[in-house]
């Protein structure tokens, strides 16, 4: 999961135009991911990277912005934020949070997950993607406080941190979790052993 460039939107919500260049970005990432994994992430430069999928490395720096970015892009965040704030309205947070994993993520962790978990090896595997991973975590965090306050959930900035820190920190154990299997779990059930513990941490 990443943040996303502001002029990405939703999936459900592009034009024809946007969704060529989602396609685009998409088949370059594959080819970027073939070449991390023979090579090595170190080894391989955008240049070669623009060989293989036969564009300009300009087409690339516009696209995706730098070489971990190819790693981390993906069209999720957006979807995410707007599932929870929708649940947000009819349901208390660790509900609407679960409920917005299960539907919107974990549908998505099923379709590709080939594509996931070649990037989420290629992230553990690699420190400087593991950087970036950890700034995109704080920027989800900031996002996920904007929909919290917005929804009246969180009594204020404070109380937003700390939920958004939190489901933060527990959308990440799912995930983790999941790819500890080689996502041979179902990524709901991932999800909804996370929130279980988050709750028994609030009823401790």
């Amino acid at each position: 999961m990443t943040t996303k460039s502001p002029d990405e939107k939703p999936a459900a919500k592009i034009d024809g135009r946007a969704r060529r260049r989602l396609e685009s970005m998409a088949r370059i990432q594959a080819v970027a991911l073939d070449l991390f994994e023979a090579q090595g992430f170190e080894q391989v430069p955008i240049e070669a990277i623009a060989r293989a999928a036969e564009v300009g490395p300009a087409t690339i720096y516009r696209n995706f912005g730098s070489k971990e970015r190819l790693v981390l892009w993906d069209e999720y965040d957006p979807m995410l934020l707007e599932a929870i704030a929708a649940e947000l309205a009819e349901h208390e947070v660790l509900a609407a949070v679960q409920r917005a994993l299960v539907g919107s993520l974990a549908a998505i962790y099923r379709d590709e997950r080939a594509r996931i978990l070649r990037r989420g090896r290629l992230i553990r595997a690699t420190p400087a993607l593991q950087v970036v991973a950890a700034a995109d975590a704080v920027m989800l965090r900031v996002a996920l406080e904007q929909v919290l306050l917005a929804s009246r959930r969180a009594a204020d900035p404070l109380a937003a941190r700390v939920f958004a820190g939190a489901i933060v920190a527990t959308i990440v154990a799912g995930v983790d979790r999941w790819l500890d299997g080689e996502g041979r779990e179902p990524l709901a059930r991932c999800f909804q052993r996370t929130i279980a513990h988050l709750r028994r941490l609030a009823l401790a």
